[in-house]
């Protein structure tokens, strides 16, 4: 089992090593290592859903793809590798020269706000993604209760935001012209409330 110290810095290749003995997920900083949390059941639902529900919506529109939560994401400005629960490319996919195997063009990113990301998701993160020229959409589901918080692109320093919440409204993705049910959305999330 390959021990992670958070005094070391890693190349790259080390981390790539790394991801490959344990079969485990990693962000990778600039040198720093970081394991990445699980999803409680809610995460993965709402992750799950969004994914299933895109996948079948663009098919209409062949040049737009969509990936889980597998996918790497390469932001070349800080030289770091991330992980989403969801993103959609349009066009086809660019991916580092590296072993990688990371994406640089996404178009829309998808997060599901788990408690101890939901602070970098809804800040540092959305920052950092900001570097990705393609990058028009971020939206963040909330996993307690039926609401969306999104953002986007209108010029290239100036995003928009708005908010959706309940079961009965619809969540636009304005990137790609695709809107879901909440409902949908949050199929099962909510079964005891």
């Amino acid at each position: 089992m390959t021990a992670i110290s958070s005094a070391k810095t890693y190349s790259v290749a080390d981390y790539l090593r790394i991801e490959r003995e344990t079969g485990e997920k990693y962000a990778f900083y600039n040198g720093i290592i970081e394991k990445m949390a699980g999803g409680t059941i809610s995460h993965n639902r709402i992750s799950r859903n969004v994914l299933a529900l895109l996948f079948r919506a663009l098919p209409k529109q062949a040049h737009l793809e969509v990936f889980g939560s597998d996918q790497k994401i390469y932001l070349p400005k800080f030289h770091y590798y991330v992980y989403a629960d969801v993103l959609v490319v349009a066009g086809e996919p660019l991916q580092t020269e590296d072993e990688a195997d990371a994406i640089i063009n996404p178009i829309l990113i998808v997060e599901a706000l788990s408690p101890s990301t939901a602070q970098y998701d809804r800040n540092q993160k959305f920052l950092e993604y900001q570097s990705l020229p393609s990058f028009k959409e971020y939206v963040l589901l909330r996993q307690d209760q039926p609401e969306a918080l999104l953002f986007f692109r209108e010029e290239p320093d100036m995003w928009r935001s708005s908010e959706v919440a309940g079961l009965e409204k619809e969540l636009r993705f304005r990137s790609i012209e695709v809107s879901l049910k909440m409902s949908a959305v949050y199929d099962k999330v909510f079964l005891n409330k």
